[in-house]
């Protein structure tokens, strides 16, 4: 085969090669124009059918629709190298916008100022406007106090049920209480655990059965210028524990009504005392605070130095974990014990917020590391303290000298004595700090106050020597049996004692 001939075979590949271009190139003209039509044929149709009836959504199906498919990856340079997903697929992407996965919403479409109306609104329109699943709320740490008065619970009722709870404002009963010391920092009133009520009046101790109303004289101190400075029962009411100005303590068992030992060591007057267990705590006029194990004959085990002034209040928490002890050096001290044997000689924590003596002292029975603390005239404020972070976590102004403070399981409340100006009992809902009764009837400030076993009634002492007994924590009869006694049982804690003498 000659060059000619080679020639003339490629030209002819070439005519034939244009001319399958030119036919393909003509068909895809003719198919566009014919998809053309047809778009504006089927707009046309479209827009007469929606004026005569709206089209069914079953022309359209979105059972099997899928994600379009990719045909070509995008090219660095070209953007818009994407290819689309079809030439009609407007009605397509629309309703897969609707259908689709995700719930994007439309803020032009929202009402914020109506949704905040109704979450802040105080009344209940029954629109929901938002809602929850009922999740278990943990419940605080021990001793904390909210003060934002949050709630925890998820299904509790904003509006609290009011209380038909009657508070008598007037003393149930009224005794007289001749020779009375008028001192502040004395202890001179306890109510035991078998119901007893010891007083000491100058020199005597007198014993009063709240159930039978008998009254009887279990003591009197000899010396002339001797006299009683504070009484204490034992946890289970069998024995009596009696602090003479003289710097010793008696004990006296009550059935017999003779006196066991006498314990001395102290060199001032004991004001005030505390068991616990066999352990006694004795706090004198010197500042200092002695313990003392009743089941030896050396008693004296401990010695606490922190104090300046005479120490006016000793309680022990209910864990036997730590003693309180507040002063007239306007100090709280808190010192660190075990089953009534303290581990060191040194407080733990000391609060100075008090302006006054802490003679009111109380440990809340349902949260142990919570201890309530009155000042006195210049201070005239309730205090609460919480030892796990050793701070003070909340105050009530009571607008006079506090002389006593006990807290009631059944209510939840701290009911206050109160000295200078007002001598008036307080009640304290807690944690909110209500006040929810004021009771009148002393004519002169109240010195001591105690309350029942089972935390029902109170009984307060006044330098109007007068004994007056209130009723003001009677159970509720529409609650449940066994509410009122949350309490230890008591124990005997001096089964050894007959063996003194």
């Amino acid at each position: 085969m000659n060059l000619s001939e080679v020639n003339l075979m490629s030209n002819k590949k070439e005519n034939h090669l244009s001319s399958a271009k030119h036919d393909q190139s003509a068909k895809l003209g003719k198919s566009l124009c014919n998809g053309s039509i047809n778009m504006s044929l089927n707009c046309s149709t479209n827009s007469q059918s929606v004026v005569a009836k709206t089209p069914k959504r079953t022309e359209t199906s979105f059972s099997n629709n899928k994600t379009p498919k990719m045909t070509q990856g995008p090219t660095l340079g070209k953007p818009n190298s994407w290819k689309s997903p079809g030439v009609g697929g407007g009605a397509c992407r629309k309703a897969q916008n609707i259908l689709g996965d995700r719930m994007v919403p439309s803020r032009s479409t929202t009402d914020f100022e109506a949704a905040h109306h109704k979450m802040t609104s105080e009344e209940s329109s029954g629109d929901r406007v938002l809602s929850y699943q009922t999740v278990q709320i943990p419940k605080p740490q021990e001793a904390y106090i909210n003060h934002q008065k949050a709630l925890y619970s998820a299904t509790a009722s904003a509006q609290k049920k009011p209380s038909n709870r009657f508070i008598p404002n007037t003393a149930d009963r009224v005794l007289d209480a001749p020779a009375m010391m008028n001192d502040y920092y004395l202890n001179l009133l306890d109510w035991s655990q078998t119901n007893f009520i010891s007083v000491a009046l100058d020199k005597q101790v007198y014993l009063w059965n709240a159930a039978s109303g008998d009254i009887q004289e279990l003591m009197e101190c000899e010396g002339e210028d001797n006299y009683i400075s504070s009484v204490q029962f034992t946890q289970d009411g069998s024995y009596l524990a009696i602090g003479l100005n003289t710097g010793s303590v008696e004990l006296w068992d009550i059935q017999q009504q003779r006196r066991l030992r006498t314990m001395a060591g102290h060199a001032a007057r004991i004001g005030v005392l505390a068991w616990n267990e066999h352990v006694l705590s004795s706090g004198s006029r010197s500042g200092l605070i002695f313990h003392h194990d009743v089941r030896i004959p050396q008693h004296l085990v401990a010695s606490l130095e922190g104090h300046t002034q005479e120490v006016c209040s000793l309680k022990w928490s209910g864990d036997h974990r730590y003693l309180a002890s507040g002063g007239n050096d306007n100090l709280v001290h808190i010192w660190e014990g075990t089953t009534g044997q303290t581990t060191r000689n040194t407080p733990v924590h000391v609060f100075n917020q008090h302006q006054a003596a802490v003679k009111g002292m109380a440990w809340c029975p349902w949260q142990n590391r919570l201890l309530a603390t009155g000042g006195g005239s210049n201070d005239r404020s309730i205090k609460l303290w919480n030892m796990n972070v050793g701070e003070c976590v909340d105050t009530i102004d009571t607008k006079s000298q506090v002389s006593g403070i006990f807290w009631n399981t059944e209510y939840q409340e701290i009911i206050s004595a109160h000295g200078f100006p007002n001598h008036t009992l307080q009640i304290w809902k807690y944690p909110t700090k209500a006040k929810v009764a004021e009771l009148t009837g002393h004519d002169e400030r109240i010195l001591h106050l105690a309350m029942s076993p089972g935390e029902t009634a109170v009984m307060s002492a006044g330098a109007d020597e007068t004994l007056r007994l209130w009723n003001c924590f009677q159970t509720d009869p529409n609650k449940k049996k066994g509410t009122a006694g949350r309490r230890n049982e008591p124990r005997s804690a001096l089964d050894a004692m007959s063996n003194f003498r």
